[in-house]
């Protein structure tokens, strides 16, 4: 538990590089932020301060501004230099949390800034999150290298996750994951799009090899022949677990 498993400051690099593009490549973080707007005004209840971590533009924030502000102003916070405990009834994480290097603490972290019935609600990358890529991804590398390296994120499943809320003190803690389809042209596409999302490997113990064109079109090949579908497309599943827990 005590093993660093992601390198935060390439993180903030790729989020950096992403950020200037993103607007062309948001579609799943916004399909996601939907999601959690709706999940949110179920609740039906008032909310005064929400903080937004590491958010990538604003649509979710004038999402759940306009879906729970019911005539009332919110104070809406994306970022936050010195957050004081105690000062949040709502905080929000859209596809962040798998990249949280240990969960308990910050989880306690995010119960601590929270009023008293605050909520904590995330989402992030489930267990078999784009399965296609990482098979073709293995088949690839042991093809070309004779061996694998990694490059997919350890995950947290479904039930873990709620177990996780519980013991961190959460009440009420609720967990349930979606399967979102995309169909890509090519691979690439794919790819070009989690490298815009600010996605990309960011695993201490990653491959340092480089993408080359002969991986790339390998990669290209291999996802073709075990993943394509209609009209030379290939398939993408993403696998999205969000968690909502109360203080």
């Amino acid at each position: 538990m005590s093993e660093i498993l992601f390198d935060l400051d390439l993180l903030r690099q790729n989020r950096a590089r992403a950020f200037k593009n993103f607007a062309q490549h948001n579609f799943l973080y916004h399909e996601v932020a939907n999601r959690i707007a709706e999940n949110l005004e179920l609740l039906n209840r008032k909310f005064e301060r929400i903080l937004e971590l590491d958010a990538m533009d604003d649509y979710l924030q004038k999402l759940v501004t306009m879906s729970l502000s019911k005539g009332d102003e919110i104070i809406f916070d994306m970022l936050s230099e010195t957050p004081s405990e105690g000062s949040y009834d709502l905080i929000i994480s859209n596809l962040n949390f798998h990249y949280i290097n240990e969960i308990p603490q910050y989880l306690l972290q995010i119960k601590n800034l929270l009023t008293p019935d605050g909520i904590f609600i995330a989402s992030f990358f489930g267990e078999e999150n784009l399965s296609q890529l990482a098979h073709v991804l293995h088949k690839t590398e042991n093809e070309i290298y004779d061996g694998i390296s990694p490059r997919m994120p350890p995950t947290i499943d479904v039930k873990t996750a709620a177990a996780l809320l519980h013991k961190a003190g959460f009440q009420n803690p609720i967990s349930v994951f979606d399967r979102i389809e995309v169909d890509y042209s090519s691979p690439l596409d794919l790819l070009k799009d989690l490298k815009m999302m600010g996605q990309g490997n960011i695993l201490t113990q990653r491959s340092r090899r480089f993408f080359t064109k002969n991986f790339l079109n390998k990669i290209s090949e291999n996802y073709r022949e075990m993943y394509g579908i209609f009209e030379s497309k290939v398939l993408a599943t993403f696998e999205i677990v969000t968690i909502m827990g109360a203080k």
